[in-house]
């Protein structure tokens, strides 16, 4: 019997073993020689541990899926064999491989709390490698969200109580919270938690939120919300029904006045005793202009405002006058100015005229007294 050890390679599988045999019995005898049939040799590999992927946090009766990887399998991932337990029982699971990797994938859960163990063993050939894991199954159960009335009327006080449904909540951190931020935390000899407050408009729609947390530091939350609706009358002010519009004549708007309340209120505007579409597009006139009476009213009182709409349109008539006045003016100053110039040179010819006269007839006296009085002229004449 002959034994040779090899230490096996990658390489080497597949390969052909034989034992060959030989008998020399020269030089009295034959010579004999014999082969055994061919055996291939097999090479496995696992050369990584497997690697356990699943929560370490699973809530009572929560399904969660457990993934157990494997890589560098040899010769191949499909030839992988795999056992997979949760607390001790077996899982049923599916396979999946790409390349040199196998993952084995199952659903784990647990109808009451506590630690339980995964664990996965992978099998190639005859060697075996084996993981394990902590799970921790918990309870968080959805905290209790009270409010004393969910609808209410503005000025009326409010409770808001938080608190978990558990008779000793020791491993439960709650916080009451709204939009803003926490209202009121937890604390270890507090719950439940309470928030006091005098419901105004401004709370209207404003939400509540209980939130719960396990006190371990476990990675879990869960919430109950409500939320708030306030109800009172009508209020109206310059932000939804402004008292004065200015419109121009001619352009397209439209009337609007809106008020505040809850429930919402309805809203009738009227003109002079008619009533007005309110929000709907039109187009401006004269008689537009005016005051508007608005009324809202709900279940919970009435407001009224006053309204005043101006129009602003294009006066042609006291263009038409300024210009008749102006063409008037104008044709009275020509008709002046012609008839001072008219007189002016007919004086002025005048008293040409009669020096002349004078001084044919030789008079010294009144030509003169002719002569003073016709020194004006020319300066009449310089002047016009």
């Amino acid at each position: 019997m002959v034994t040779h050890e090899i230490t096996p390679q990658r390489r080497d599988h597949g390969q052909e073993i034989t034992c060959h045999a030989a008998l020399d019995l020269t030089p009295h005898g034959p010579h004999f020689e014999n082969s055994s049939s061919a055996v291939k040799l097999k090479v496995y590999d696992l050369p990584e541990e497997p690697q356990l992927l699943t929560s370490l946090y699973i809530e009572v009766g929560t399904r969660a899926t457990a993934r157990c990887r494997v890589a560098g399998v040899f010769p191949t991932a499909g030839e992988a064999r795999f056992t997979l337990s949760f607390g001790g029982e077996s899982l049923n699971f599916t396979v999946a491989t790409s390349d040199d990797t196998a993952t084995a994938q199952g659903e784990v859960w647990s109808p009451f709390p506590g630690q339980r163990e995964l664990n996965c063993t992978v099998t190639m050939g005859p060697v075996s490698r084996s993981a394990g894991q902590s799970v921790l199954i918990y309870s968080l159960p959805k905290p209790v969200l009270e409010v004393t009335e969910s609808r209410i009327l503005v000025n009326s006080s409010v409770t808001v109580t938080c608190r978990s449904p558990e008779p000793e909540p020791l491993g439960v951190l709650l916080q009451l919270r709204d939009a803003k931020g926490v209202l009121v935390p937890s604390a270890p000899a507090q719950p439940p938690l309470q928030f006091q407050l005098t419901a105004g408009e401004e709370d209207d729609g404003r939400e509540f939120t209980c939130e719960a947390r396990p006190h371990s530091g476990i990675p879990a939350v869960k919430h109950t919300s409500a939320r708030l609706t306030v109800l009172y009358g009508p209020r109206m002010d310059d932000s939804g029904c402004p008292r004065e519009w200015i419109w121009k004549e001619g352009t397209e708007q439209n009337f609007s006045c809106l008020a505040r309340g809850n429930p919402a209120p309805a809203v009738e505007c009227t003109k002079d005793g008619v009533s007005i579409s309110i929000g709907v597009q039109r187009q401006v006139r004269r008689e537009d202009a005016g005051t508007y009476h608005c009324k809202a009213s709900n279940p919970h009182g009435s407001a009224s405002r006053d309204v005043t709409v101006q129009v602003e349109y294009f006066h042609i008539l006291p263009l038409v006058l300024g210009l008749v006045g102006a063409a008037a003016a104008g044709a009275g100053l020509a008709a002046w100015g012609y008839m001072y110039y008219r007189s002016k040179r007919i004086r002025k010819y005048r008293l040409r005229q009669q020096q002349a006269k004078l001084v044919e007839q030789g008079k010294p006296a009144e030509q003169r007294s002719l002569n003073g009085a016709a020194q004006s002229p020319p300066d009449v004449e310089h002047s016009v």
